[in-house]
């Protein structure tokens, strides 16, 4: 005669990172409890980390804390926290990851001639959030060549508006996946 057993588990925590600025979910991810409780297990899946408990394990008696961190080291190098320590407190959590602060620059060139446009004010401002929208000064560091000082550009900068001496030249999007995002424009204000 054979016994069959058969065992249920449960979903008991999701666990997501967001990009702050992009608002895109982070991948791949790597996990692992600190201290794993009698009858848990975790596994990664797709950008989202599974944690599951057989049925009639009693719970844990103290906060498991689970960790997470970036796995491609390409992303995890321009994020601000690429790996996080997470108290799993509520069954769906999805945490928001920062880039580290970051540079924009912009080759201004004169329309016609393609010569290097100087002596100009440069501004990054925000497309998005509240009144008046913040903005990131650009000095011109070279000929023509205006850069912001590393900044943690957030999501109201996606996209941003480029000022020239106050008038808009046109909309940009950050690069987030490299520390500088570097441009070539021709001024047509």
């Amino acid at each position: 005669m054979s016994i069959i057993a058969t065992t249920t588990v449960r979903l008991v925590h999701r666990v997501g990172l967001r990009h702050a600025a992009t608002g895109e979910q982070i991948a791949p991810v790597a996990a692992h409890l600190d201290t794993v409780p009698y009858g848990w297990s975790l596994r990664v899946h797709g950008d989202d980390v599974v944690v599951s408990a057989r049925d009639g394990v009693a719970a844990p008696t103290t906060t498991p804390i689970l960790t997470v961190s970036v796995a491609d080291p390409r992303i995890a190098a321009v994020l601000a926290t690429p790996s996080i320590d997470v108290a799993l407190v509520a069954a769906d959590i999805t945490l928001d990851v920062a880039p580290v602060p970051m540079t924009l620059t912009v080759e201004l060139a004169t329309a016609g001639t393609g010569a290097p446009r100087t002596g100009r004010t440069v501004t990054a401002r925000a497309a998005s959030g509240p009144n008046p929208k913040p903005t990131v000064p650009l000095p011109e560091v070279s000929t023509g060549v205006y850069r912001s000082a590393p900044f943690p550009w957030t999501a109201v900068f996606t996209p941003l508006d480029l000022l020239v001496d106050g008038d808009l030249l046109r909309q940009l999007a950050i690069d987030f996946t490299r520390t500088e995002t570097h441009v070539r424009l021709v001024d047509t204000t």
